[in-house]
């Protein structure tokens, strides 16, 4: 993963996968993630003309912790960020699980340079009606924590949360290559994640204008497909896909059709946006 230093001394860690002279994509990780992909993304990027380009937010990868008061600040975060890797026009956004406020705070405060936004199994906008009360009662106790909770009690929630997660791998180098940096950092980006979704967004559903597809799957054992689903229905401009496979996490199918529609989506030249 590479790295960039920006003129305030900021260091933000980031990869760039698939055509390097594609259509720009901005993909943001989820609460276990960082600047990396899996295996399928970058052949699909290389055959169908995508970029995919992946920021680590603050207290993953090789982005150091730094404080953030709602998702809302994360556009005026990552304008210079982008500036400098060299996207100064207009970028398609997608959302990861835990990355999804992020690609939609993007679509509401950058309608002029957000083309098409596509959500996979992602995190719903929890303070919308109907959508906290279709998670289970543990769930709902646990959003209810982490808007109270001051910043130990949750990174030590969340220190105990990754500690097992890596305990119980095995061989997947990807999960433990990011694992380890959030553990580093003394998991100050999960916790900050939690504390920020149980919070208001500083944005609405409705100043979403940009055309979203979001990807969810019935059988989503974290986020659930009533909630998520709740959510996408307020949304202006939305398109809901039922992922078939029984996960949360996004299959090659669901990703092979999400990079179809992004590249069928309008036209991005590098040097011509």
């Amino acid at each position: 993963m590479a790295w960039i230093q920006m003129p305030d001394r900021s260091v933000w860690g980031y990869g760039r996968f698939g055509r390097r002279d594609g259509k720009p994509v901005l993909v943001h990780h989820g609460l276990i993630g960082g600047a990396t992909l899996g295996p399928a993304w970058a052949p699909l990027g290389e055959t169908l003309g995508l970029e995919w380009i992946v920021v680590a937010r603050p207290g993953y990868g090789r982005t150091p912790p730094r404080r953030m008061n709602r998702v809302a600040d994360w556009p005026g975060m990552l304008a210079p960020v982008l500036h400098a890797l060299g996207v100064s026009g207009r970028f398609d956004a997608v959302g990861i699980s835990a990355g999804a406020p992020y690609a939609y705070a993007l679509a509401a405060a950058m309608p002029e340079r957000v083309g098409r936004v596509c959500i996979l199994s992602g995190v719903p906008f929890i303070g919308a009606a109907g959508v906290l009360a279709a998670y289970p009662v543990e769930a709902q106790a646990a959003y209810a924590r982490y808007a109270t909770s001051d910043e130990r009690a949750l990174r030590a929630e969340f220190r105990t949360f990754c500690e097992g997660i890596a305990a119980s791998l095995d061989d997947n180098e990807q999960l433990s290559a990011a694992l380890a940096p959030i553990l580093a950092n003394d998991t100050a980006g999960p916790a900050r994640e939690a504390r920020l979704q149980a919070h208001d967004w500083g944005f609405r559903r409705e100043a979403i204008t940009s055309p979203v597809d979001v990807w969810h799957s019935k059988a989503d054992d974290m986020v659930p497909y009533v909630a998520a689903k709740r959510s996408a229905d307020g949304l202006p401009n939305a398109v809901w896909h039922v992922q078939a496979e029984p996960s949360h996490l996004a299959s090659e199918r669901t990703l092979a059709d999400m990079a179809g529609i992004l590249a069928s989506s309008g036209i991005s030249v590098r040097g011509f946006r």
